[in-house]
């Protein structure tokens, strides 16, 4: 069964913006400048975070205009590599990438509710560590689980029906953005010598450019949603013409809001008060317009977490969908509501492993475990246009400056998960566990499949 083509470049660049522009703005600048003590490397970070989504962005595109079906890695990993490989990226998006990622914006949500509701109770449960992972129940995780569940139902009406509430979200959310902007740099109490007493780093020591690699990992997650088109392509109107124009779009629009916004942040107050802080954008709505204005722009912030749950719940379904209509996942995920056209099991359940998510205690350990799970796949989705190439498929799309973007994006992924790794152990081990594990469950399910083969034939 094949879901339907209705979306349009508007649609397209509302979901990939939506998707990007989420609660990581708001508070990976504050492990940020944890991480780096340094503001010149922050912001730098936030340039080279854009500069890889552009160059995973473009190469990504080359593979969506030959195969331009649901799924995206998973689809293009099949056809390139290997079916077992394909099912590591899906297994990945369905238990890291994307159920995570909604776990991360729910446990945000969470926060930024209690925020604007102080009268709520407040509780949590003692903590319970498995194999170096910190679990935990509190209020914000029931919080979390709200708007889980809300969009997961919007989204069994139909992929229109959730993108016409996402264009809402995405329409208001770059409205107020900019208006953040263009406020805060006019009228907001900024300081440049914040930014100024900070010393410039030496690019010549070993030590800088460890920050950068360090540093990329929080400012990745941010950046997530890039590919996001290449998730829902099935069902995007005029494909060749549509996903690389949204991709690219998107990609600069996002790089240089999240640049403008970081620069405003760093000169709203001193790096003491927003290193370490996960409330970092709350803190520079306060130090810039002051006290009075806290609900307002607290539950601005609630909205944009909000627009960005919405739309990776609606690319991440689409995953399970072409994996189980492969036959390498249970067969009811590749069912089609007849009346809607939602593949509604997988979303449901994506819903359900997402809020298992949310009994993980801090959000950061989640970032890190994300960003190493995406990393190891994603290095072999962007040589896909190499094996492509060899394999005789070539596309009219061709990519700007090739073979560099592609390049560049595989190093600086090798990179990061090499500082990962020895900086992050412990969450980087999770991430890598998580999608080791996905070989032996594939080739379960096709010993299984054997076996029903035999047992079905006659004697």
């Amino acid at each position: 069964m094949e879901l339907k083509r209705s979306l349009n470049t508007f649609d397209s660049i509302s979901v990939l913006f939506s998707s990007m522009v989420g609660s990581g703005i708001f508070f990976t600048s504050g492990y940020l400048i944890k991480e780096t003590g340094n503001l010149w490397i922050v912001l730098l970070c936030w340039l080279v975070g854009g500069l890889l989504a552009l160059s995973g962005s473009i190469t990504y595109a080359y593979a969506a205009r030959l195969l331009p079906f649901a799924g995206g890695d998973y689809v293009y990993l099949k056809v390139a590599y290997s079916p077992a490989i394909a099912f590591m990226s899906g297994w990945s998006s369905l238990l890291t990438n994307f159920s995570a990622c909604v776990s991360v914006l729910a446990l945000a949500f969470g926060k930024y509710i209690q925020i604007l509701f102080p009268g709520l109770p407040v509780w949590e449960s003692p903590t319970y560590t498995l194999l170096g992972l910190d679990l935990q129940i509190s209020s914000i995780t029931f919080i979390g689980v709200v708007p889980i569940v809300f969009f997961s139902g919007l989204n069994f009406f139909g992929i229109k029906s959730a993108v016409r509430v996402q264009n809402v979200f995405a329409v208001l959310k770059i409205t107020g953005l900019l208006l953040f902007l263009a406020l805060g740099f006019s009228i907001g109490n900024t300081n440049w010598s914040y930014l100024w007493n900070s010393p410039f780093p030496n690019i010549t020591k070993l030590s800088f450019y460890s920050k950068i690699l360090i540093g990329i990992v929080p400012v990745s997650f941010s950046y997530l949603g890039w590919n996001m088109i290449t998730y829902i392509a099935e069902e995007v109107k005029n494909p060749e013409k549509t996903i690389v124009r949204s991709a690219i779009s998107a990609c600069f629009l996002v790089a240089g809001l999240y640049f403008a916004i970081n620069l405003l942040f760093v000169i709203s107050a001193p790096i003491e008060e927003l290193a370490g802080q996960d409330g970092i954008g709350a803190i520079a709505f306060q130090k810039l317009f002051g006290a009075n204005y806290s609900i307002l722009t607290t539950s601005f912030i609630a909205w944009v977490i909000l627009g960005s749950m919405s739309a990776i719940l609606i690319g991440g379904s689409r995953v399970y969908f072409a994996m189980a209509r492969d036959g390498v996942f249970l067969p009811s995920f590749s069912k089609i509501h007849p009346k809607w056209h939602s593949p509604y099991v997988s979303i449901f359940f994506q819903a359900f492993v997402a809020i298992l998510f949310l009994f993980v205690k801090e959000i950061e350990a989640l970032l890190y475990m994300i960003t190493c799970s995406i990393l190891i796949l994603s290095c072999l989705t962007a040589a896909t246009p190499f094996r492509f190439e060899k394999m005789g498929m070539k596309s009219d799309y061709k990519i700007p400056f090739y073979p560099l973007p592609i390049i560049l994006y595989i190093l600086a992924n090798v990179a990061v998960m090499v500082i990962l790794f020895i900086e992050k152990p412990v969450t980087a081990g999770w991430g890598l566990m998580i999608t080791l594990i996905a070989l032996p469950v594939y080739y379960g399910f096709r010993l299984d499949k054997k076996m029903a083969k035999v047992k079905n034939q006659p004697l």
